[in-house]
């Protein structure tokens, strides 16, 4: 799904009245002070990046800052751990001190399954894990007491989240996760590089498996042991009026995302353990 086919005027003017219409402007001034650039967020090499790309990139981190600083809400203690699940770069770890650290002390573990990635997260004096998200263990986040779990656009590349889910809420220490997917407005199995016939080898960074709707997200989080507390869309383009929104809508779906969904889980076994045949 390439970016580069869009009108990049249209693009643009559609996200900074996004960023105004949601309430991201003022988050997004601050992740700016807190880390100037994001140009090598992700592992593989975004090729001329713009102004589009920083400002797409930093609306949907913004959306994403807030919500972990309300998750902050759920924890009743002032110093914890926060693990990110497939973090690649330890910017929203570095956003998240600086954002709370008037009130909370925080230290963080990142964790990918790419080595590009803890690399960099390392030679910013952050903690990191070299691990396949489905293959964390208790061993793993057994390093001081964890607040919450993050995982940002991380779900939808792996091949069995329910396990993933499952395993964290029976082995880990925290009962508080937030996390993004894209939004769906009806499930689809993703694997665009196959749909698109693509030839090249790729990272799991690069590929969706399964792309669903919130609903459907939500009734796997309870089957695996999650339940949602809080949720909330960001949307690519402004909704306020009827025909702009239509408009803009198919403009997003056609090249991109309408939008990310995101949630704060909070753990809840009731529906998880009447399943009896979970893998080990």
């Amino acid at each position: 799904m390439g970016i580069q086919d869009l009108n990049l005027e249209i693009a643009e003017k559609s996200l900074l009245a996004a960023q105004k219409e949601q309430g991201l402007s003022a988050t997004v001034d601050k992740l700016r002070r807190i880390v100037p650039d994001i140009s090598s967020q992700e592992s593989r090499v975004v090729d001329n990046f713009g102004s589009f790309d920083e400002l797409k990139r930093r609306n949907l981190h913004g959306f994403q800052c807030q919500l972990m600083m309300e998750a902050l809400r759920f924890i009743d203690k002032k110093r914890f751990t926060v693990v990110d699940v497939g973090d690649s770069a330890g910017t929203h770890m570095l956003y998240l001190k600086d954002l709370s650290k008037d009130a909370w002390e925080l230290d963080s573990l990142s964790i990918n399954l790419d080595p590009r990635a803890i690399k960099k997260i390392r030679s910013r004096g952050l903690k990191a894990l070299l691990k396949r998200a489905e293959e964390i263990d208790s061993a793993d986040l057994d390093s001081g007491e964890i607040g919450f779990i993050t995982s940002f656009e991380m779900i939808e590349h792996l091949h069995n989240p329910a396990l993933f889910f499952r395993r964290l809420a029976k082995m880990s220490p925290c009962s508080v996760m937030v996390i993004s997917v894209p939004f769906m407005a009806a499930s689809r199995v993703g694997l665009h590089h196959i749909r698109n016939h693509s030839p090249a080898n790729i990272y799991a960074e690069d590929e969706h498996v399964f792309e669903l709707s919130p609903d459907d997200w939500r009734l796997l989080f309870l089957h695996s042991g999650w339940r949602t507390v809080r949720q909330k869309v960001y949307w690519q383009y402004p909704r306020k009026y009827v025909i702009l929104r239509q408009l803009l809508g198919r403009f997003w779906r056609q090249y991109d995302y309408e939008g990310f969904w995101g949630a704060i889980l909070v753990r809840d076994l009731s529906y998880s353990d009447r399943y009896l045949d979970w893998e080990a």
